[in-house]
């Protein structure tokens, strides 16, 4: 299943643009490889590369090049592979990973992410936020990336706690190349780098996209501390709001370019207000005197406390929660399907969903 797995990475071309109909959390990918599909359903070059006779070996070489490397190769079928990547729309088929893949599967996990060129007031702010979080045993996600993104990994390692790291180029590179000595803190420290690339892979310009909806997709919040309108950490925080994972923005000064992209979040409603850190704290149900692990019971996306809200007067057939929730209907499933996983809620007979005592 892995090699089945990185072939159709292979045919999906692993570039600019994603190939949705190929990234389908539903897809078997023996199945496509046995019958590839035609355009329109998708592209000519994702067909054209489908039927390539030399997949399979070019697929052989890259998880030959991988181990040569030191790499750990993931796909969905894996057991280590982050439980929120599995079944999110446009997930990636595999994943590169140098260090711990541990640190993928802890929970919870929160990415921060913000400018590559913070303000005194972000840096000071996004240092205050990733030591709380730490303190709490969050695991913390986030790019690599100068300004926002490597104070986050600063005050993970620093802290001895692990931290995931997503790159959008190949792990054999570091990049930014000024970040070598962080990135290897980082595997040191029990973390990881991740990459949908393969090794030799350089990042691109609109490889950027691709990283951002793992790390959106991968934790369970997104925290954006500064962000211009024109940010890949407003990319990063629009792809998570659009498949249910939480976002929170930090507000900043009015004339600050840096954070005029953190007000249309707010402005929005796609994103919850940063007041201080003990207000992130207490909306995502961690707490000073409560381990992460402690408060994850407790920590619940919007969608699913619509959910359990409705479920308050007693059992609802879907159709009726839905109307009563307010979700759309791909919404609603997955904080069906995420509140049955915690045992927060049970599907009974005659499509009836009703809430456990326990939530």
């Amino acid at each position: 299943m892995r090699t089945a797995y990185l072939m159709l990475a292979l045919a999906e071309g692993l570039g600019e643009s994603l190939v949705p109909a190929l990234l389908a959390p539903d897809l078997d990918p023996r199945s496509v490889l046995r019958d590839p599909p035609e355009p329109p359903v998708v592209p000519p070059r994702a067909a054209w590369r489908l039927r390539q006779p030399d997949l399979a070996a070019r697929a052989a070489a890259i998880a030959a090049a991988a181990a040569a490397h030191g790499l750990t190769l993931l796909t969905p079928a894996d057991a280590l592979w982050p439980p929120r990547l599995r079944d999110v729309a446009l997930r990636p088929l595999v994943l590169f990973v140098r260090g711990d893949p541990g640190a993928l599967t802890r929970a919870p996990s929160v990415a921060v992410v913000g400018s590559r060129t913070p303000t005194p007031y972000g840096i000071g702010t996004a240092g205050q936020l990733a030591t709380t979080l730490v303190r709490t045993g969050t695991t913390l996600w986030s790019g690599l990336a100068r300004g926002i993104d490597a104070i986050a990994h600063t005050a993970s390692v620093d802290a001895g706690s692990p931290t995931v790291a997503v790159l959008a180029g190949g792990l054999d590179a570091v990049y930014p190349p000024e970040h070598a000595a962080l990135a290897q803190r980082i595997v040191d420290g029990g973390g990881c780098l991740v990459s949908e690339l393969p090794p030799g892979r350089r990042a691109r310009r609109g490889h950027f996209p691709r990283r951002n909806r793992v790390l959106a997709a991968g934790s369970e919040a997104v925290v954006v501390v500064e962000a211009s309108l024109a940010s890949g950490a407003l990319h990063t925080a629009r792809f998570a709001a659009e498949i249910g994972t939480d976002v929170f923005a930090v507000p900043g000064p009015m004339t600050s370019e840096r954070s005029q992209g953190c007000h249309r979040l707010l402005a929005e409603g796609a994103a919850g207000i940063v007041e201080d850190p003990e207000s992130l704290l207490r909306m995502l149900g961690l707490g000073r005197d409560r381990t992460g692990a402690e408060a994850l019971g407790s920590c619940r996306s919007a969608d699913e406390q619509a959910v359990l809200q409705a479920l308050r007067p007693g059992p609802r057939p879907t159709d009726l929660l839905q109307r009563e929730s307010g979700l759309a209907r791909g919404a609603l499933l997955r904080a069906l399907f995420d509140l049955e996983a915690a045992g927060a809620v049970r599907h009974l007979p005659g499509d009836l969903w009703c809430a456990t005592t326990s939530r």
